[in-house]
């Protein structure tokens, strides 16, 4: 790499140092296996907590809500009232793009 590149790279981490932040929390939160399996689900559509405690837990309720509450904090996935319930979905199109890229260049057919 030349004096130059060398330069110009610099700068560039520099001024994007938020996004690169953003980035890398996003991935810390997806790295962590049942909050990866629930924005997995989630690309099926909403889900109310008990249904991804169904698919994603084996049935149990513990540590599914504060999987969630990380993941709605982190900015992946929303959540909305419907009368007595509260439905999960992933937050926006970029989010979904980057699960439905993981899910298929790394697991392939494989089913999580």
């Amino acid at each position: 790499m030349t004096r130059e590149q060398l330069h110009e790279v610099k700068e560039q981490f520099r001024s994007n140092q938020v996004v690169c932040e953003r980035v890398v929390g996003l991935f810390h939160l997806l790295s962590n296996k049942p909050r990866f399996r629930i924005a997995c689900m989630l690309m099926h559509g909403e889900a109310c907590v008990q249904e991804l405690a169904e698919v994603v837990a084996d049935g149990k309720m513990t540590n599914i809500s504060q999987q969630l509450k990380m993941l709605r904090l982190g900015g992946v996935v929303t959540k909305r009232r419907d009368k007595k319930q509260i439905l999960y979905s992933i937050s926006d199109e970029k989010i979904a793009r980057l699960i439905t890229f993981l899910r298929t260049e790394f697991l392939e057919d494989q089913t999580l």
